[in-house]
């Protein structure tokens, strides 16, 4: 019995490991995914803090691409500018984000639209504004799906491994118990 606890108990703490492994895996994903939108948040934000302003000369339709995009709303939270639209117009992320951002100059959320498409976001404040970038968090997620595939595979294979060490263990042991059942029954009265 104790054999058993003892395998049961490697196994759970592979399973432990793999699970942190992954968990660890994705949130550097995710955190990784704020990087570009956090650098053009910040381009655009010093542009307007030095009196510069910003031309949007691409457009990012956020129903459809996966590009950076970015939006600037002035003190009422109406957008001025930018490069993101949505049904055509420059796009209104949910209540609050823009607040946060501008009582704590900056910020950072996943903004997800109606139809589940989700944007990794960061928000800066210039001065009466606040610059919004983001880019769509589809590749993102996509890299995260293979990640835990192979960490799944990976996971799967140890376990065999544990597996296997099991058996043997247990055929090994019930070989040596033979061997001795049958080395002690050895021959009777001569």
């Amino acid at each position: 019995m104790t054999r058993i606890v003892r395998w049961a108990a490697i196994a759970v703490i592979v399973t432990t490991l793999f699970a942190g492994l992954y968990l660890v895996m994705q949130q550097i994903e995710r955190q990784g995914a704020d990087d570009a939108p956090g650098r053009l948040a910040s381009q655009i934000a010093s542009q307007l803090s030095d009196g510069s302003s910003v031309s949007a000369t691409d457009q990012v339709d956020l129903a459809t691409s996966d590009a950076a995009f970015y939006l600037v709303y002035d003190r009422s939270d109406h957008p001025v500018a930018g490069t993101g639209r949505l049904d055509g117009s420059l796009a209104t992320p949910p209540a609050g984000v823009l607040d946060q951002a501008g009582r704590a100059g900056a910020n950072h959320v996943t903004w997800q639209l109606g139809d589940g498409r989700r944007f990794a976001t960061v928000e800066r404040r210039a001065g009466d504004s606040v610059v919004l970038a983001g880019q769509s968090l589809a590749p993102t997620e996509a890299r995260i799906d293979r990640i835990g595939l192979l960490i799944l595979a990976a996971w799967a294979c140890v376990l065999l491994v544990v597996l296997g060490g099991f058996l043997v263990e247990r055929f090994t042991d019930g070989a040596s118990e033979r061997a001795r059942r049958a080395a002690g029954a050895g021959p009777r009265g001569a």
